[in-house]
């Protein structure tokens, strides 16, 4: 879990920065949203990661029903961030639906070679056993 959350905190880190670059090479692209967007997206990966961390080391049937159920949950969450964003302030809705595109499919990347990563070490540890 201490590399997985290391490695969490530099990509972070590194979107962070890249918004900050926007920032300082293109200012009327910027939004204040951008590194806002980092803190977000990070938050609901590491609970995603952690709900289904948890649900693996139970039967396979309950990793299957709580790996969708987050997979949801958390779609229903961007779809609710995305829908309000773009009510509230409709004049930055594109550089914002970009921002967020960039911030979901780094962070859905990041969750998947982590899980698939967790579930080979996995296997390792129960062939040794």
């Amino acid at each position: 879990m201490r590399r997985y959350l290391l490695s969490l905190l530099v990509m972070s880190i590194v979107l962070v920065l890249a918004a900050f670059i926007v920032m300082w090479a293109a200012p009327e692209v910027f939004i204040v949203a951008m590194p806002l967007l980092v803190l977000y997206f990070a938050v609901l990966t590491l609970v995603q990661h952690i709900l289904v961390v948890r649900g693996m080391s139970r039967s396979p049937k309950t990793f299957v029903q709580i790996f969708l159920g987050t997979t949801i949950g958390v779609l229903f969450i961007h779809l609710i961030v995305l829908a309000t964003f773009l009510i509230t302030t409709p004049g930055q809705g594109r550089r914002f639906l970009i921002a967020f595109c960039i911030g979901y499919v780094a962070y859905l990347v990041f969750e998947t070679v982590a899980l698939v990563r967790f579930v080979d070490r996995e296997k390792k540890k129960r062939q040794q056993n």
